[in-house]
């Protein structure tokens, strides 16, 4: 699975999400959802339960590997564990975002979907479109 792409959509009332189709057939019954746990991003991180598996493997082989010895270690994951809900895909292909989650990420109505490869990642709508002229700028340093 690797998931592109950016699309616009409107949280529901109740703060359900539809997912847009390009993205529907890419998960099955049910997404691990967790607030991105770097301090500069306001956003949710969207998983199949396997991406998250891999994602989480990875964040401690960057630094050498889980270490169950390590209290540093077993805090961290259990942080991200604890933090990653499991939701539902309801028959309409939405799922409902926690309250707190929504809060955390300062979400309101408007979001946009983000395809971020192993993962979709739902921005605030404004804040998504305020972090593109920093994107453009990285982008163009980085081809240089």
């Amino acid at each position: 699975m690797y998931l592109t792409g950016t699309y616009d959509r409107n949280l529901d009332a109740k703060g359900r999400l539809s997912l847009p189709p390009a993205f529907r057939k890419q998960f099955d019954e049910q997404v691990r959802v967790l607030p991105a746990p770097e301090k500069e991003l306001d956003a949710l991180y969207v998983f199949t339960e396997d991406t998250f598996k891999a994602w989480l493997d990875d964040v401690f082989r960057a630094k050498g590997g889980y270490d169950p010895t390590n209290g540093e270690h077993r805090m961290v994951r259990e942080a991200l564990n604890g933090q990653a809900a499991t939701l539902d895909i309801d028959s309409a292909a939405r799922i409902s975002l926690p309250e707190p989650y929504r809060a955390q990420a300062g979400l309101d109505r408007e979001v946009t979907i983000v395809g971020n490869g192993d993962r979709l990642v739902i921005w605030d709508r404004a804040k998504h479109e305020a972090r593109q002229a920093a994107v453009k700028n990285v982008l163009a340093n980085f081809f240089d």
